[in-house]
C-alpha cells in the first residue's frame, strides 16, 4: 500500500463498471498492491474475470470481504439495504465504511449498520480507472481528521476530490458521475458531423477528443471564465458565431440544463 496509509487490508464488494473502475485506478497508481485488496461479486462472473486479469484477492463472499479495515461497497442503491444487512456483524468500529452508491443518505447507513459506524460516501466517475477521476466526497461524523486525510488520499490517487455536504453531494455526484455519458453523446455528435462532411471516422473522433481535451485543461489552467474562451473563438461574422447561433436556436444550453437537472431528481 502507498507509503503513509495505515490500512492494512481494503475489501471491495461489488465489481462492476463503477466498482471495476476505481479497483483498476487504484492498481494503475500503484496505491494498492493486488495482494492488499479482496474483492467480491455477484453472479455475473465480472470479478472472476478481473481477477484473471489483475491478480487481486477473491473473495468467495461479501462476508469475508467485509472483515477488512477498509470497506468500499460498489453496488447500486436498489440491493445497497441487503448487502448491509448481511455484511453488519462483519463491520466494527474502526471499519472504514465507503459507499460508491448514490441517493442513499448517511442516516441511512447508520440505521442498518450502527450509529457509531465510521461511514464515508464517495460519488467517482469512471475516469478513475484511467486515474482521470472527479470524485465527490461527504464524511460521516465518526472518522477522525486522519481518516479523512486517507480517503481522500485514496480517491486523489486516481484523480480529483472534493469534498461536500450532504446535502450537495446528489447534485455533484450527478454532474461529475453521469456527465461522462453526455460528454461522450457530444463528442460522438461531433465525430458524426465531421464525417458528414467528408472525414473519416478516425479523423473525426481524434480531432472531437482532443478539441475537448484541449479546451477543458485550458479553462482549468487559464482560470478563464468558459464563455471568454467562446468568446476568444468567435470572431465577427465568422463561422464559430453561425455555429453558436446555431446551438442557441436548437435549444443546446437548456438540453444539458435539463439533463443534469432530470438525473439529479431521478428517484433510484
Amino acid at each position: 500500500m502507498k507509503e503513509g496509509t495505515f490500512m492494512k487490508k481494503i475489501g471491495l464488494i461489488g465489481a462492476g463498471q463503477m466498482g471495476g473502475a476505481l479497483l483498476k485506478g487504484l492498481l494503475a497508481a500503484n496505491y494498492i498492491l493486488p495482494e492488499e485488496i479482496i474483492v467480491s461479486g455477484g453472479k455475473s462472473g465480472t470479478a472472476k474475470a478481473l481477477q484473471e486479469e489483475l491478480h487481486f484477492v477473491l473473495g468467495q463472499t461479501n462476508v469475508e470481504v467485509a472483515h477488512s479495515d477498509m470497506v468500499i461497497l460498489a453496488v447500486t442503491p436498489k440491493i445497497m439495504p441487503s448487502v448491509l444487512t448481511e455484511i453488519k456483524d462483519a463491520i466494527s468500529k474502526e471499519t472504514l465504511i465507503i459507499s460508491l452508491a448514490a441517493s442513499m443518505e448517511l442516516k441511512e447507513y447508520q440505521d442498518i449498520l450502527g450509529s457509531d459506524k465510521k461511514i464515508v460516501r464517495a460519488i467517482p466517475n469512471t475516469p478513475v480507472s484511467i486515474k482521470a477521476g472527479m470524485t465527490a466526497i461527504t464524511f460521516g461524523e465518526n472518522l477522525t481528521e486522519t481518516e479523512c486525510e486517507l480517503v481522500n488520499g485514496l480517491f486523489q490517487s486516481v484523480g480529483e476530490t472534493v469534498v461536500l455536504a450532504e446535502t450537495k453531494i446528489n447534485s455533484a455526484s450527478t454532474l461529475s458521475g453521469c456527465s461522462p455519458a453526455f460528454i461522450a453523446i457530444f463528442i460522438e455528435a461531433l465525430a458524426d458531423a465531421g464525417v458528414l462532411n467528408g472525414l473519416s471516422r478516425e479523423e473525426a473522433y481524434l480531432l472531437a477528443e482532443q478539441s475537448l481535451i484541449g479546451t477543458a485543461k485550458m479553462t482549468m489552467l487559464s482560470g478563464k471564465h468558459p464563455g471568454a474562451i467562446k468568446d476568444d473563438v468567435c470572431s465577427p461574422g465568422g463561422t464559430t458565431i453561425q455555429g453558436v447561433v446555431t446551438l442557441e436556436e436548437y435549444g443546446f444550453r437548456n438540453a444539458v440544463i435539463k439533463a443534469i437537472n432530470a438525473s439529479t431528481n431521478h428517484k433510484h
